[in-house]
């Protein structure tokens, strides 16, 4: 008589265990990754502050900029090839410099043709005016990647030629798409667990060829409360920075060497992802260390101190 299969209950507890342990791995990852969403319209506020001292010839050179910029973003429906536009609109300008000798330029929107207090600072401003109108159309493809831009060229359109064109490392098609996607790809696509960590290296584009960039290592670091809901929190740390230099032509100062370190650098980025946003991030990070600048043919050794500091909040 052929026996009936015996109940066994080790396999059965094996299936168990291995069961609640799947799950749980599954409900411990997360996809943080933010999502665009059709026909939405945002407004977020933004606040930079920068401080950099640097010391030639045994001087300190301390230069002071502080920025606050309210912006509205527009997305349209998605289209029949999968493209989405998203349309980028400044809504609020206000700057502050405090350049070395005390003398002060503020810029306001709300007060657009004030003059600068010295004649040769009135370029800075011109180009104010031009940003705190600025329209710019961004156009993703159906996985969520920006391929296109548009609008900048008309932002530009009305400067100095030569103000146009020592502008082309910080606003043009191409630095502008770099920008965008590598915001994007902070985040990772995959999911990820509670305490992951993962790197990244962004890069700013500054006036007269430069870039900063900075190695970031990133730390989910669960959920948060903020007000009634529940929301995703990254932690961030500064590793590293380079500074290099590619310098227009007829530039009068050229960076030929650096080299940076970390004085200190942390943020935090904070997504709800039942709205697929970005609520929140800061973000603030000193660098430090060693360069050689070449101003009219002289070769000059020095040191530099810059903390770069940011804020981004969404209002609604």
């Amino acid at each position: 008589m052929t026996s009936l299969p015996r109940f066994r209950p080790v396999t059965v507890l094996a299936l168990a265990l291995a069961t609640m342990l799947f799950t749980s791995t599954a409900q411990a990852q997360v996809v943080l990754k933010p999502k665009l969403r059709p026909d939405t319209k945002r407004a977020y506020q933004a606040e930079s502050n920068t401080k950099q001292i640097l010391t030639l010839l045994g001087m300190d050179i301390e230069t002071k900029v502080t920025q606050f910029v309210t912006m509205e973003q527009v997305i349209g429906p998605r289209a029949a090839d999968g493209t989405l536009r998203l349309t980028d609109t400044n809504k609020k300008l206000q700057q502050e410099f405090l350049l070395p000798g005390g003398v002060k330029v503020s810029f306001d929107s709300d007060n657009p043709n004030k003059k600068a207090p010295v004649a040769q600072l009135e370029p800075i401003l011109e180009l104010l005016r031009v940003i705190a109108k600025a329209k710019v159309t961004l156009v993703f493809d159906k996985s969520d990647k920006v391929v296109k831009v548009e609008g900048i060229n008309d932002v530009l359109k009305d400067l100095d030629p030569d103000l146009r064109k020592s502008l082309s490392s910080q606003f043009s098609n191409k630095v502008i798409l770099a920008r965008w996607n590598d915001r994007i790809k902070r985040i990772p696509v995959k999911a990820v667990r509670v305490g992951e960590k993962w790197e990244h290296t962004t890069v700013m584009n500054l006036e007269a060829g430069q870039k900063i960039s900075v190695k970031r290592q990133y730390t989910y670091a669960g959920t948060t409360k903020r007000g009634q809901d529940t929301v995703h929190r990254i932690t961030t740390k500064s590793l590293a920075a380079t500074l290099t230099q590619d310098p227009p032509e007829g530039s009068p100062t050229t960076i030929t060497a650096s080299k940076l370190k970390i004085a200190k650098g942390t943020g935090e980025i904070l997504i709800d992802l039942e709205q697929g946003v970005v609520l929140s991030e800061s973000d603030s990070t000193r660098m430090t260390g060693t360069l050689t600048i070449v101003v009219n043919g002289m070769s000059l050794d020095g040191t530099l101190d810059l903390t770069i500091a940011n804020k981004l909040q969404l209002q609604k």
